[in-house]
């Protein structure tokens, strides 16, 4: 059921954005055509620099775009009285939201790689693209040379960053979904009590955010003084060698923890979402 979910979701939201991500290309070609006829002349710099302009603008709007149209294919499936929803309503509840998600990582994906191809593209013909690959190649070559770090350190971070980003997004999506189906759970005024429930989802999340940050600099300043400081200094004046990776660790930690924390996030704001939806699908009965 899930995978036959997933292949209607999918007809349902190709014809928007393939056309959206296309258009990022192609504004992104023009955008690299633009760009070599900066300087070139007034006319011909006011045209270039419109076209860059519009480049960025195309990939905002794609995220607008993107968010907007997974939110309303919840609503339009999920929430919803049409009568030609009936397909997606035999489902289960899990398989339903499940379904939005596996489709809401992919198109957030596809537009992540879209807009770095599209910076390639704008950057091609100024052989940007070579310049920065070479210089990044340099750059490995030193750090590895020089401290040790190898790729697999240096890509399991990126990895991780990846990782993060995307959580990011699905926490973004969930947050709508969770909105959306506890505040479609009352009788009147919907939308409004939908962008309250957002709106404290938010600020709580922004409030935790905020006072976990406080309380590890306050647990490190309770340390006794000069522990933290010593165990740094201490490893730079060792070895430099050392320090870097003693400091590529912690980073991968605190990134693997923050990504811990998101997921955990991810889990409440689903939680959170399937049991709004199951309320509205009682009064759906109930009605």
């Amino acid at each position: 059921m899930l995978g036959k979910l997933v292949k209607w979701e999918f007809n349902a939201t190709w014809r928007v954005m393939l056309p959206v991500l296309a258009a990022v290309l192609l504004l992104a070609a023009v955008a690299g055509l633009g760009v070599r006829f900066i300087e070139s002349g007034p006319a011909l710099t006011v045209l270039g620099a419109m076209s860059v302009v519009l480049y960025f603008l195309s990939i905002m709007a794609a995220g607008v775009v993107t968010l907007a149209l997974l939110v309303y294919r919840f609503y339009r499936s999920l929430l919803s009285s049409d009568e030609s929803r009936r397909f997606p309503q035999s489902a289960g509840i899990h398989t339903q939201l499940w379904c939005k998600l596996i489709v809401s990582a992919v198109w957030i994906i596809a537009a992540f790689l879209v807009t770095l191809l599209s910076i390639v593209i704008v950057a091609s013909p100024q052989n940007l693209t070579r310049a920065v690959l070479s210089d990044l190649g340099l750059l490995f070559d030193h750090i590895s040379a020089s401290y040790g770090i190898g790729l697999w350190q240096l890509a399991g971070f990126t990895l991780e960053l990846l990782l993060s980003g995307l959580l990011g997004a699905l926490a973004a999506c969930l947050s709508f979904y969770a909105a959306m189906s506890l505040g479609f759970g009352f009788r009147r005024r919907r939308v409004l009590y939908s962008v309250f429930i957002f709106l404290g989802i938010v600020i709580v999340a922004q409030t935790l955010a905020a006072g976990l940050t406080v309380g590890v600099g306050l647990g490190l300043e309770a340390l006794p003084e000069g522990v933290v400081s010593g165990l740094f200094s201490g490893a730079l004046e060792l070895d430099e060698l050392q320090a870097l990776r003693l400091a590529l660790h912690f980073g991968r930690l605190a990134l693997l923890a923050w990504c811990g924390l998101q997921l955990l996030y991810c889990v409440a704001l689903y939680l959170m979402a399937a049991a709004g939806l199951r309320r509205c699908a009682r009064q759906q009965k109930e009605a």
